[in-house]
């Protein structure tokens, strides 16, 4: 069981993603809580490092179990919504791009995890995050 920390973050009906160097799927920002972190440190931390900018936990959204992205292992993701805070500065030399994604983005050719087609982007549907 892998353990990752999530932002959900919509600007404009749209959806943040980031894709990592060598990689054709796209994920949400985040990662893996450092010893002694708690999920909101992490969550501002990895943002930090992986788009420059500060970031406002609005709440948290839920825990999701789904199959890892990049891992042959299961992924629990606590996924928090998130505004980010000032200018984004896209330095971080793990991630190749950014995108905010609308609800076109299979028209072009974007993919993405399982975890977020069957549970992040309908949670956010539902709860009229996302007007999809």
């Amino acid at each position: 069981m892998i353990h990752k920390i999530a932002a959900v973050v919509i600007q404009d009906n749209k959806f943040l993603m980031v894709r990592k160097k060598g990689k054709d799927v796209w994920t949400s920002l985040g990662g893996h809580p450092e010893v002694g972190e708690t999920e909101e440190q992490s969550l501002l931390r990895e943002i930090k490092e992986e788009m420059g900018c500060d970031a406002k936990i609005e709440h948290k959204i839920g825990d999701f179990e789904a199959p890892a992205a990049h891992d042959d292992a299961t992924v629990r993701l606590s996924v928090y919504l998130v505004t980010l805070i000032g200018k984004i500065v896209f330095e971080d030399p793990e991630l190749e791009e950014y995108r905010f994604i609308d609800k076109n983005y299979k028209k072009e050719n974007i993919k993405l995890p399982g975890s977020i087609i069957q549970k992040i982007i309908p949670y956010c549907i539902q709860n009229k995050l996302l007007n999809w």
